[in-house]
């Protein structure tokens, strides 16, 4: 601490050591800045276009699934009409058909609960 009381530093030529120093740092700064701009515009445009492509692309995929999505509703609406007209037509057959498919349903859940039980008898 004595070295710098005693004035064996010149506070002036410490500043302009410091001024200069300071000059060169920001003038590296601003050779770095120059020299990767072009880089980063190259990659930012890269970038760009990638997203400008996924976009592109999920748009397709986004009209073909409401395409789908229309020719399902159709299709939804083509077996609703048609099971209706059988139930009308011949509605004891509807009765068995549907007793028929409780039954199975009521079997391979059950079935399925007993395998259950037997993989994991401590549940």
């Amino acid at each position: 601490m004595d070295y710098f009381t005693n004035g064996n530093i010149n506070q002036d030529a410490v500043r302009r050591r410091l001024k200069t120093a300071r000059g060169s740092f920001h003038n590296a700064i601003d050779n770095v800045t120059d020299k990767a701009a072009p880089a980063f515009r190259r990659m930012s445009g890269r970038a760009s276009h990638a997203v400008d492509r996924m976009a592109d692309g999920a748009h397709v995929a986004a009209d073909a699934l409401s395409h789908k999505g229309e020719q399902l509703h159709h299709l939804q609406q083509q077996l609703v009409a048609g099971s209706r007209s059988t139930i009308r037509n011949r509605p004891l057959l509807a009765v068995g058909i549907a007793v028929a498919g409780g039954v199975l349903l009521s079997w391979w859940l059950s079935r399925r609960q007993q395998r259950q039980q037997e993989q994991y008898p401590d549940e």
